[in-house]
């Protein structure tokens, strides 16, 4: 499964300034539980490891996208 990131060019931040939200989506535990969706703000520096936590506890990730 691809995940679209979506990067704004504007402004003359650094990359290790940047913020970004990740959409994230969970299953329940049983079938009829119902799913859950969640949203993280995370700096650059913390991306990565974030991303590798949620993909680590079962979630999905719906989006990445850069806070301006």
């Amino acid at each position: 499964m691809a995940v679209a990131i979506a990067v704004s060019t504007g402004g003359i931040s650094g990359s290790t300034n940047k913020r970004f939200r990740i959409a994230v989506t969970k299953a329940g535990i049983t079938p009829v539980t119902k799913r859950s969706n969640q949203t993280y703000e995370v700096g650059y520096s913390q991306l990565s490891a974030k991303i590798q936590n949620i993909h680590k506890t079962g979630g999905k990730i719906v989006s990445v996208t850069e806070i301006v």
